[in-house]
């Protein structure tokens, strides 16, 4: 059977700082209020959490933050990718204890590891996790790019328990969805969310689903009710604002919107840069006025 609980919409959380480093109390407002915005869980600690510029003692802090303040709504699902396996099984191991529902991981990073070592990588995560592990696969970030056979041969390692697929290949989500029915699977490029469900996708996992959580809900909730005209209308609102923080800097920019919504957040850690003032009046002009703020007030 398919892991129900995990479908749906799950924001990938971004991680608010402040001077003093995770700014846990302003993490764990934005938790609830999407939530409350009716997400169906959390992706915490991945691309959009700025995982690799964090240690690995506050990457748990933040778990737990997290899982605290949802309360039991939701799946929550631990991002515990690191450039080392040892960080990795850390982590996994403290995601089972902090009560995490399922952990993910990118494909191991920076060196050019064989297929064989990626796939002992998975492995040695969910063995130890001891909870589904969720592959993600993000090759344009990562730099590895698996076929279809190799995605599947991951895919059926013992305790995997599904897929993030952040590509545009919609063709080899469908074989995969097809080949493993069992498994979840999520869409992971929010411009195009409508696409992956139409491929097979159990729902998504997006950095722009932190500021516009409700819009991405009816997605899926067109999707399923086969409106498709309503569906692309909001998927075609979406994409105005995905545009405008493309041009910008996705994750500075999420944060900056964040802010002008009336949540500060923080900046981006370095080596990220704060936007300048003409991309923030960009965000301003065209990108805030697309939004609806209500949920957050």
């Amino acid at each position: 059977m398919k892991i129900q609980k995990l479908t749906g919409i799950h924001p990938a959380l971004i991680t608010a700082f402040d001077e003093n480093g995770v700014n846990l109390k302003v993490t764990a407002t934005l938790v609830d209020k999407l939530l409350c915005a009716g997400v169906d869980g959390m992706y915490i600690g991945g691309s959009s959490g700025e995982m690799v510029l964090q240690s690995v003692s506050e990457r748990k802090a933040l778990l737990e933050c997290v899982i605290e303040a949802a309360a039991g709504r939701g799946a929550m699902i631990a991002h515990i990718g690191a450039m080392s396996t040892a960080d990795s099984t850390e982590l996994a191991k403290h995601a089972k204890k902090a009560g995490a529902d399922a952990v993910s991981s990118v494909t191991p990073l920076y060196y050019k590891y064989s297929f064989r070592e990626v796939k002992n990588y998975y492995a040695r995560i969910a063995e130890a996790a001891e909870l589904p592990v969720i592959i993600y696969n993000i090759p344009a970030l990562t730099g590895m790019v698996l076929n279809a056979d190799q995605l599947g041969e991951l895919l059926s390692i013992p305790g995997v328990g599904g897929m993030k697929f952040t590509s545009s290949d919609f063709y080899q989500l469908e074989r995969l969805r097809s080949r493993f029915p069992d498994h979840v699977f999520y869409n992971g490029s929010d411009e195009m969310l409508l696409s992956g469900l139409a491929a097979g996708a159990d729902g998504g996992i997006g950095t722009t689903y932190n500021f516009q959580p409700e819009k991405i809900v009816n997605i899926r909730k067109a999707y399923l009710a086969n409106d498709m005209q309503s569906a692309l209308k909001l998927q075609s609102e979406a994409n105005a604002a995905i545009e405008v923080i493309l041009r910008n800097g996705v994750l500075p920019s999420t944060k900056k919107l964040l802010e002008l919504m009336g949540l500060n957040v923080g900046l981006c850690r370095e080596p990220f840069m704060p936007l300048t003032d003409e991309m923030i009046a960009d965000l301003r002009d065209n990108a805030l006025p697309m939004l609806d703020t209500a949920w957050l007030q």
